[in-house]
Formats: C-alpha cells, sequence, structure tokens
C-alpha cells in the first residue's frame, strides 16, 4: 500500500513538472496565453500621426499711403463732432482688403496726435487714419520711409505711441531704443509667423539727433540689415522686408534696388517690399540659398495721394500665398500677382478715393483732375503703363 501511495505521489510530480516546463516554454512570461514578444510586435506597429496637410496666408501689400491735406480736409468735412471720416477714401477698396488674411502697409506719414494735421514737406496725419487702416484689416504698418522725422523724434515717439494703444497692429521700421530694433516684429496667421523689417535710404536730409534712443535702419547699413534678417529668420517662417529706396517718379530700378535685394534673399527674406518712387516698377522672383523663389516688387506705387502727375495716380495691391509645408517646415511664396488700383479725383483734387483698375472706365479717366496738369492720363495711358511695368504674368483683375 505504501509503495502504490509513493508511486502516485512520484507520478504526480512528473505530471506536474511536465504542465510547468510546457507553460514556460522558451522562458518568457505569458499572459492570457500570448507571449510579451508578440505583444511587443503589436505596440511597435501602431501607425504614427499622419503630417498635417500643409498651411497657406493670403498676404497683401499696399503702398504708399501718402495724405496730403486736400485728403484730410476732406475727411474733415464729411467728419462729425469735429473730427475726420477716411472712409469714402477707402470704400472702393475695403471689400478687396477684406479677401486677405495678411494686409500691410507702407504708411508714408506719420500720425502724431500731440500735433495738428499739417501737408508737405512735412506731413503729419490725424489720428482717425490710423483707425480707417485698422477698419479696413490693415494689421502691419511700416514707418520705415522718408518722411519718418517730419516731426522730429517727438513726432516718432506719438506716432508709437498712437499704435501701441491699437490692439493686433504691428509696426515696424521705426524703433523706440535698441532693445526695441532688436526685437523681432512677429505676426502668426494661419500657424505661419511671419516677422517684419522696415528700412529706408533717407529720411530728406534730416538727421537723428545724437542724443536720441530712437533707432532706424538706413539701406547703406548692410551690416545691420543682415543682422536683423538672420535674426528674424531664426525666430518666424517667413521673413518680409518693406524696402523704401529708390528714384521718385521714374519706372526704372536703380542699380542699388537691385544689388541690396539679391543680398537681402541670400541673408533670408522672403519677400520684400519696395515704397518710395511714388509710381510702379516691377516684379522679380529672385533665387534664394535654398533653390526656391523670393518675390520682390521694387515700387508699389502710391496707395493714395494728391499728387499731380499721370504715373502718381497709378498704384498697386500685391496679392500672394505664403505656404507651410509641415513635412519639412519649409516656406515658399505662390500666386503672386498685382491687383492694380487708380487714385481717382476731379477738378480741384475734390473727392479724392481709391478706385481698383477691374472697375475704372474711360468716363472716369477722361475726368480725372490730374488731366489740368498732365494731358497723358487717360485710359488707354493706364493699361499701357501696366502691360509695360508689371505685365500680364503678374497683373490681376479684381473689382
Amino acid at each position: 500500500m505504501k509503495k502504490m501511495r509513493i508511486a502516485s505521489l512520484l507520478t504526480a510530480c512528473v505530471l506536474l513538472l511536465g504542465v510547468m516546463a510546457g507553460c514556460t516554454g522558451n522562458g518568457s512570461v505569458t499572459t492570457g496565453g500570448q507571449p510579451q514578444e508578440s505583444q511587443a510586435q503589436e505596440v511597435s506597429s501602431i501607425p504614427e500621426e499622419p503630417v498635417k496637410e500643409p498651411t497657406t496666408v493670403r498676404m497683401m501689400a499696399a503702398g504708399d499711403n501718402l495724405i496730403h491735406s486736400s485728403i484730410y480736409k476732406q475727411a474733415k468735412a464729411r467728419g462729425t463732432d469735429g473730427g475726420y471720416d477716411f472712409s469714402y477714401a477707402y470704400q472702393n477698396i475695403a471689400d478687396i482688403i477684406a479677401r486677405a488674411d495678411l494686409p500691410v502697409i507702407n504708411q508714408e506719414t506719420v500720425i502724431a496726435p500731440i500735433y495738428e494735421p499739417s501737408d508737405y514737406p512735412c506731413f503729419n496725419s490725424p489720428p482717425e487714419l490710423g483707425d480707417e487702416m485698422l477698419k479696413l484689416g490693415f494689421r502691419v504698418f511700416n514707418h520705415a520711409n522718408n518722411h519718418i522725422l517730419d516731426k522730429g523724434t517727438k513726432g516718432v515717439i506719438s506716432t508709437l505711441d498712437y499704435w501701441a494703444g491699437k490692439e493686433g497692429a504691428l509696426v515696424t521700421g521705426a524703433y523706440r531704443n535698441d532693445e526695441d530694433l532688436n526685437t523681432v516684429k512677429t505676426m502668426t496667421v494661419n500657424d505661419i509667423t511671419f516677422s517684419f523689417i522696415g528700412i529706408t535710404e533717407h529720411t530728406n536730409g534730416i538727421p537723428l539727433p545724437d542724443d536720441t534712443d530712437i533707432r532706424l535702419i538706413y539701406t547703406s547699413d548692410e551690416e545691420l540689415i543682415k543682422q536683423q534678417i538672420e535674426a528674424a529668420k531664426e525666430q518666424s517662417d517667413c521673413v518680409v522686408v518693406f524696402a523704401h529706396w529708390g528714384v521718385e517718379g521714374t519706372h526704372t530700378i536703380a542699380d542699388r534696388q537691385k544689388d541690396l535685394a539679391q543680398k537681402m534673399v541670400d541673408w533670408g527674406a522672403d519677400i520684400i517690399l519696395g515704397t518710395h518712387p511714388h509710381v510702379l516698377q516691377s516684379i522679380e522672383m529672385l533665387q534664394k540659398p535654398d533653390g526656391t523663389q523670393a518675390p520682390v516688387i521694387y515700387s508699389l506705387g502710391n496707395f493714395i495721394s494728391a499728387q499731380s502727375e499721370a504715373p502718381n495716380m497709378i498704384g498697386g495691391i500685391l496679392d500672394l500665398t505664403v505656404t507651410k509645408n509641415y513635412e519639412d517646415n519649409s516656406i515658399s511664396v505662390s500666386d503672386v500677382k498685382l491687383i492694380p488700383t487708380i487714385t481717382q479725383y476731379e477738378s480741384g483734387y475734390s473727392n479724392i478715393r481709391i478706385i481698383p483698375w477691374a472697375s475704372y472706365t474711360e468716363e472716369l479717366a477722361n475726368q480725372h483732375g490730374v488731366r489740368r496738369n498732365d494731358s497723358r492720363f487717360t485710359y488707354d495711358y493706364v493699361e499701357e503703363t501696366l502691360n509695360t511695368v508689371i505685365g500680364e504674368e503678374y497683373l490681376e483683375i479684381i473689382k
């Protein structure tokens, strides 16, 4: 009996050892009948998140917002309670500006509320002008131009203080001090971060006082421009440079403009917006170091003015698309076009306003007050100028 019990016990031990050996297999711990090795293979096969689709921003850039006394006096006459109403001057262009994700402009005149409005040669515009630009949708304002010191350094500070009180407004081209100069001016739209730099060729012979903290960037200071562009490139996706340069009144591009434009693109600029000549100059696509292209328009012409020669009446809004590709975080600029505009007024500079070229007529051209000073201005003259200076490739006719 004892022998049978011992035999049974031995048999049970053998069976138990066999079961344990079968359970452990190759020595890996199992759960639910599946080895961990297989489970690890399943985890590693989970697909990664897909790369986001590219994002785009439609940017529009307007040229010289040059506010002569005829413009602000007419706004005064249309205002209430002693204020200024500039809406009439810009109402025909409002729907076009509204289509942009990011509208930018060269504000040619200072907006210094501590001084009364004034005309050429030392301009100052009432604050209601800036308010109107914000209503239109403009968000970036360049003040690097030859009129920035028209009211001295106090005028610069007053202008910067005005914009500082406006939510959503970004100013470039005039800087309170070195710290302000070296703070990259950025704005992010649709997940694309833009930076803005403003440079000017001169300030009409008015120098910055030696004891001022205010800073400007002159086109002659190429080392500073290079530093500014490189710093902006590190903090943004797309670097935009406002360049106030060239010769007034000519469609011909100066060699110094072309030379500096290519240098700025080599340093990292993605878009160059030229102003100052008060007439249109051509668009070019410049080669960037990475093989892509950067657009430069050498002069956008006037957005509005009360000048008195035919070429000054023809301006344009640059319309382009900036795309960010998330696969490599690269930026490309495409669909570069110019929307032509006309500054229109009648006899005696009355009813000054902007009209899109798409809505312009021969009748309006024949009624234009500029013809008293310059008989060249006709509908055909405008059409020929646009085709010659800008060319069919870049013209965009939008009402």
